[in-house]
C-alpha cells in the first residue's frame, strides 16, 4: 500500500474506484434493461394503436350497416302500415 499526501492509503482509493466502477456497471445494466423495456412498450403501443384504428374502422362500418338496417326496417313498417290502412 502506498500512502498518499493526504495520509490515506492508495488501496482505499482503489477500493472506492472499484466500487464506483461496479456502480457504473450496475447503472449500465439497469439502463440496458430499461432500453429493452422501452422498446417493448413502444412496440406494444404501436400494435395497440393499429388495433384501435382497425376497431374504429370496423365500428364505423357496423354503425353504417346498423343505420341501413334501421332504415330498411322503418321502411317496411311504413309499408305495412300503409297496407293495413288500405285493407
Amino acid at each position: 500500500m502506498i500512502r498518499c499526501t493526504c495520509g490515506h492509503y492508495a488501496l482505499f482509493y482503489s477500493h472506492n474506484i472499484t466500487n464506483a466502477m461496479e456502480d457504473i456497471k450496475q447503472l449500465e445494466t439497469t439502463i440496458d434493461h430499461l432500453i429493452v423495456y422501452i422498446d417493448r412498450i413502444k412496440a406494444e403501443n404501436s400494435a395497440l394503436k393499429s388495433k384501435l384504428d382497425e376497431l374504429s374502422q370496423e365500428k364505423s362500418i357496423l354503425m353504417q350497416k346498423n343505420d341501413q338496417a334501421k332504415n330498411r326496417l322503418e321502411s317496411m313498417i311504413s309499408r305495412l302500415k300503409t297496407l293495413e290502412q288500405t285493407a
